[in-house]
């Protein structure tokens, strides 16, 4: 079971502060390299929705996995594994990136329309990820959260792997997110977005979140969301 801390005021004023923060941000950069139409009051109006959909979306997260448990859980280890190595140090890759890619994805948006659009697009693939955690989960082996902490990037990753139960790897959602994010991201940066999803998948990877036969069914799975709701 996971420990479960109570959100105490200071909490909330710190995410209000970073959603003024990343509300500015999002409002310069869209404007000056985005062409993006979006007043500052829409953006902060978006910024502080994400914020809302990000906080709920990880108590759904983390309510599946307290409650999959009903299934056996399953190692999906392949021999091609064995021969990808423990690099601790793409954790910064793994963890960071993937906020970024978010973060791009709202300086992209056009019209508060469309940003809503996506959000339902996201909480989509959230709700069939929860339910492949609950009725399939997986893991990997244990032995590779048997580590030395001898860095600050493995005491990190250990820290970032004490927020999950270790039985939601099937498929990626690190993966899934990405591949919904950077199909977003096509007309604002062309095919660099592709690069940015081959570094999640890496550092996926690299860290032993996940095995190869984790990756596939997340990308695709974020492919099919983008083209049922996006394209």
């Amino acid at each position: 079971m996971l420990n479960r801390t109570k959100i105490k005021p200071r909490y909330m004023l710190l995410l209000s502060l970073v959603t003024f923060i990343f509300s500015v941000a999002y409002y310069i950069i869209g404007n000056k390299y985005a062409n993006s139409p979006l007043t500052y009051y829409q953006y902060i109006e978006f910024t502080s929705l994400i914020a809302i959909i990000i906080v709920g979306g990880y108590q759904i997260f983390f309510w599946v996995q307290r409650n999959n448990y009903f299934f056996r859980t399953r190692c999906l280890k392949t021999k091609f594994d064995e021969y990808i190595p423990f690099w601790p140090s793409w954790v910064w890759a793994y963890s960071f990136l993937y906020y970024l890619i978010i973060g791009l994805v709202v300086v992209s948006i056009k019209s508060i329309e469309q940003g809503v659009n996506i959000i339902f697009g996201g909480l989509l693939l959230l709700f069939l990820q929860s339910i492949c955690f609950i009725f399939f989960p997986c893991t990997v082996p244990p032995e590779w959260r048997k580590y030395k902490l001898n860095s600050v990037s493995t005491k990190y990753l250990k820290f970032v792997q004490g927020l999950d139960n270790g039985r939601n790897c099937f498929p990626s959602m690190h993966c899934s997110v990405a591949t919904y994010t950077i199909l977003i991201l096509m007309p604002l940066i062309s095919y660099y977005s592709f690069m940015l999803l081959l570094l999640i998948i890496i550092s996926c990877l690299f860290v032993k979140q996940h095995q190869i036969a984790d990756i596939v069914p997340g990308v695709l799975l974020g492919w099919i969301v983008y083209a049922v709701v996006i394209a």
